[in-house]
């Protein structure tokens, strides 16, 4: 039941029986609900561990994780259950992220993709996370047509170019999604910068270097999520002082049921 020697449950057991009928019971109760207490927050500072967090005080994610308390009515062991992890809805909204990356399920997108952030966006590498300024909500990607004066449509080179020039001309950075795939078949958000101009030889100035990175893909329906447990190994680091957490209780209840009787 508990890390906690045989021996020692069975006197426990034989004490608190002794004290009051429902004793022992109460005592697991109280045990249990104060694993799942620890247990939930122990996972709420994985979450904030492991992924990235905005507004966490009042992220929907956070504020959906919580935890159930036994059924003070029930009054047999083997029936006792108190849950902690992500309510599976909350204010109305399905709320499964967790439950995703827990398992590492697989995503498919309702509509025409998945949007992927690239290496790039991680910042060279796939194990990070996307920083802040990277999010797509942050990317107020455009068009074409709210780029250019003149948008070219259907020729995707032709987008290109337009493209580069106007970051070139406005030494801005655009986030620029293109009317279809490039040639060698990339689709998604690309991102320009100015990276100045060089002189040649003969007078004309270029480009310097290449200018336009991939920050999301649209190519795919479907987006494999890499497990990321976070409420498991919370509720193994609490299920190692289950014992302790025990006989903490049982200490508690003992010295209540016997300090009944002492007068004052």
């Amino acid at each position: 039941m508990f890390d906690i020697d045989d021996k020692d449950l069975k006197q426990y057991e034989k004490n608190l029986n002794n004290v009051h009928k429902y004793a022992f019971i109460d005592t697991v109760r109280a045990t249990l609900n104060a694993e799942v207490y620890q247990t939930m927050v122990q996972y709420k500072k994985n979450v904030r561990e492991e992924l990235v967090i905005r507004t966490p005080k009042n992220n929907i994610v956070m504020k959906s994780i919580g935890y159930e308390r036994t059924n003070f009515s029930e009054k047999t062991v083997e029936n006792l259950e108190a849950v902690t992890g992500q309510r599976a809805e909350f204010y109305g909204k399905e709320t499964d992220q967790l439950r995703k990356q827990e398992f590492g399920e697989t995503l498919v997108s309702k509509g025409k993709y998945t949007p992927k952030a690239t290496k790039f966006t991680r910042g060279g590498s796939y194990k990070k996370t996307v920083p802040k300024q990277n999010l797509i909500a942050r990317t107020n990607a455009k068009k074409i047509e709210d780029i250019a004066k003149n948008p070219v449509k259907g020729d995707i080179a032709k987008q290109f170019r337009q493209a580069v020039a106007v970051v070139h001309n406005t030494h801005k950075t655009i986030n620029f999604i293109p009317d279809g795939e490039t040639s060698r078949h990339k689709f998604g958000i690309f991102q320009f910068k100015d990276t100045g101009t060089i002189k040649k030889k003969d007078g004309r100035r270029v480009i310097k270097g290449h200018s336009g990175k991939l920050l999301y893909s649209f190519k795919d329906k479907r987006q494999e999520l890499h497990k990321r447990p976070m409420l498991k190994p919370a509720a193994d680091k609490v299920g190692t002082k289950s014992g302790e957490i025990f006989e903490k209780e049982a200490e508690k209840r003992l010295i209540k049921e016997m300090s009944k009787n002492l007068k004052k």
